[in-house]
């Protein structure tokens, strides 16, 4: 049996990267039209250092650098309308409806390939809630991330041999950023299919790899397939390795299909506190929170990863 690992990174947030590897997101038709509306929020997250902006209320943005404290900065211009009337075209961009009537919540990339995350109206007793996960070029060491020498030397032997490894640990500990560094060390013949319903994995790479996306939400009109047909797909392509991003209550079910598949190299990271919650907890609780059932979930996770 491999070993599962909570990683947390000393970095406190550092974002996902390798310069060149982010999602060819800024020439698609249309983007250069959404610079002058982002423009007020963008002033923000633009700065290479900026790890996340969040705002909790009209005209307040907390600013949340790479090693500095956080703070907050009065912006009356950021008032709920332009907000939502950034997440309309936002959410045109993407197929997905936005309107801050029925349709309050959005998620989706920005151009630049960060991660934008809107919740408005009556469910937020502060009126919005904003945050978004920036995806600078930064390219940390394993040092960086609180990794032992032992460690990685560790982890770099479960990759060749192609064991499968779930990186755990609390939100804004450089879960992802973890695993980017190990899919640094497969060889790029390999033939990797990455599942993710936000692109944050670095696949490029990969000559033979190709990375999919799953809609957020079934039924949005967005032209992206479910997490199930997504499966589905990735089963009839051949892969080498099987990456999924972050596990969730929409991917639980079909990671743990994917983990199932007698596919070796299965990587993925997931929210929780450590490795014996991941066994125990997490994946069932995912699972449960869906509506599903599967019996007997830790006994497979403790045999397959």
């Amino acid at each position: 049996m491999n070993a599962l690992h909570t990683i947390q990174s000393q970095e406190g947030g550092a974002c996902p990267a390798h310069a060149g590897q982010a999602p060819a997101l800024l020439h698609r038709p249309g983007n250069l039209r959404l610079t002058p509306l982002l423009a007020p929020l963008s002033r923000y997250y633009s700065d290479p250092a900026t790890v996340e902006i969040r705002m909790s209320r009209p005209g307040a943005v907390v600013i949340d650098r790479r090693g500095e404290k956080k703070h907050l900065i009065e912006d009356p211009a950021l008032n709920r309308g332009l907000l939502e009337k950034m997440a309309s075209v936002l959410g045109n961009r993407a197929g997905v409806s936005f309107d801050g009537v029925k349709n309050v919540k959005l998620s989706c990339v920005l151009p630049e390939g960060h991660r934008f995350e809107l919740l408005v109206g009556t469910s937020v007793q502060t009126d919005l809630s904003l945050a978004i996960r920036c995806k600078h070029p930064f390219t940390p060491t394993w040092q960086q991330l609180g990794v032992s020498d032992a460690l990685r030397d560790y982890l770099l032997g479960k990759i060749t041999e192609g064991a499968n490894l779930i990186v755990s640990g609390a939100t804004n500990t450089g879960k992802t950023t973890l695993l980017n560094l190990m899919l640094a060390e497969i060889p790029d013949h390999r033939r990797v299919v990455a599942c993710e319903d936000t692109p944050e994995l670095h696949i490029r790479r990969f000559w033979d790899g190709v990375g999919l996306l799953a809609a957020r939400e079934e039924g949005t009109g967005s032209g992206m397939v479910t997490w199930r047909e997504l499966y589905d797909h990735m089963m009839r392509i051949t892969p080498d390795n099987i990456l999924f991003g972050e596990i969730s209550t929409q991917n639980a079910f079909a990671a743990l299909a994917a983990l199932n598949s007698g596919v070796t190299g299965f990587m993925c990271t997931i929210h929780a506190e450590s490795p014996e919650q991941v066994i125990h907890r997490k994946f069932v609780q995912n699972i449960s929170w869906a509506g599903g059932d599967m019996a007997d979930i830790p006994e497979f996770l403790a045999d397959l990863v």
